[in-house]
């Protein structure tokens, strides 16, 4: 994907600097060719030099408003940027973010940024505390409304990881996210994905509910991957704490009745529907009004099942490409094929869950891949992210094959 690709990259100062250097050297293993833009905080932490020799000299320091040649010649900078196919910024500081949100053009990678009118990807550590303060998360929601890309690459170093000196940021998954902003025109572009994604919540009443783990990580890295394939997506999500992509028409739901209700509002536009959800197979009968006193409660709550939204979906099919996901803790294949035989699936995602380091709320997963001819795929352990683009493969190949598209 990065083969023969001008990558900009620019270098934010802080602990993490050093990992901009592994960004330089990934791309460039990639097939990437590799520009430079240092900014003012980078040469405390890495020296200049450093991504001089690295990037074979072509690199703009941050006193080069106007490029290496001087304040002459205006149109170097605009000429770098211009012919770069993407722009990655590694680390993305606050003070970086804030520059960017605010459109504040007072060094040669701010204008940059301003300049450039491909993919911007900004990776950083969300989860560190500095991105955590309101005045942050601000920033960052301005860049995410402007289209530009947000990739939390961060790895725990430390037990207690809470600023940046107890983390790392992965630089395979920072370029994988370039490769993906870069995957534009594909046989998805301009078509309409549905996504599921998350739990459901089924009330008992107004404090209490049925529920299950699931994140929501993978329905979202899907909708994410979609939308940058040129997919027209809506993400129908049950609660999590994940923020919506760019670009992506978001439907909140808590129930599964309200979930079902969701699909069928937007299943007629759909070209693909992707169920990643976790349902819940179960509801209680009556949700009581009022909290139920601890004192007057029963032991037992009578329970009605759910309707079935992937089956409803596998009966109405039609053309369309239809993914589903089966979560299991034993007899895992054989589940997952009879599912796909009888919602007359497409592609199903067969996922052990009794494994905790991975699967629900893990950033990672180990799947089988099993299409409507029982064919399976078993996939090594990967980052949601790496699988979301993986079943957005073997979708683009089901409508290739269908219905003569490009892959």
């Amino acid at each position: 994907m990065l083969q023969d690709k001008t990558i900009l990259l620019g270098v934010g100062g802080g602990p993490l600097t050093s990992t901009a250097v592994e960004v330089l050297r990934t791309l460039q293993r990639a097939g990437a060719g590799v520009r430079v833009v240092i900014s003012a905080e980078t040469e405390t932490f890495v020296p200049g030099l450093t991504f001089r020799s690295l990037a074979d000299g072509d690199v703009i320091m941050p006193g080069d408003l106007y490029g290496r040649m001087g304040a002459q010649d205006f149109h170097s900078l605009h000429g770098l940027v211009k012919n770069a196919d993407g722009l990655v910024v590694v680390p993305a500081t606050p003070a970086l973010i804030a520059k960017a949100a605010a459109g504040l053009a007072d060094e040669a990678l701010v204008r940059a940024m301003l300049l450039h009118d491909g993919p911007t990807v900004f990776a950083f550590v969300a989860r560190a505390a500095e991105y955590r303060h309101p005045l942050a998360r601000h920033n960052v929601q301005r860049l995410r409304d402007a289209g530009m890309i947000l990739c939390d690459a961060g790895v725990a170093e430390t037990d207690d990881a809470a600023d940046e000196l107890g983390w790392n940021i992965a630089a395979a998954t920072v370029v994988d996210a370039v490769a993906a902003a870069l995957r534009q025109t594909t046989v998805l572009s301009g078509r309409t994905v549905i996504i599921t994604a998350g739990p459901t919540q089924e009330p008992i009443d107004p404090v209490r509910h049925i529920s299950n783990t699931s994140s929501g990580k993978t329905g979202f890295a899907l909708a994410e991957a979609a939308r940058q394939r040129g997919a027209e997506v809506v993400l129908i999500t049950g609660p999590t704490h994940l923020q919506a992509p760019a670009g992506v028409t978001c439907v909140p739901v808590r129930t599964a009745v309200q979930m079902r209700d969701a699909v069928r509002q937007h299943v007629a536009a759909a070209d693909v529907v992707i169920k990643s959800a976790a349902v819940s197979d179960f509801r209680p009968a009556t949700a009581i009004a009022d909290k139920i006193k601890k004192e007057d409660a029963t032991l037992s709550i009578t329970l009605e099942r759910n309707p079935d939204i992937l089956a409803e979906l596998g009966a109405a099919k039609g053309n369309r490409v239809l993914v589903g996901f089966a979560a299991e803790t034993r007899d895992l294949l054989a589940n997952a094929k009879r599912k796909v035989s009888k919602k007359a699936l497409d592609l199903i995602v067969a996922n052990d869950v009794s494994d905790p380091a991975i699967g629900f709320a893990s950033d990672h997963n180990r799947v089988h891949l099993i299409d409507a001819a029982g064919g399976v795929e078993p996939l090594p352990v990967m980052s949601k992210r790496a699988l979301a683009e993986t079943i957005l493969d073997r979708v683009q190949a089901v409508l290739t094959q269908r219905q003569g598209g490009t892959a």
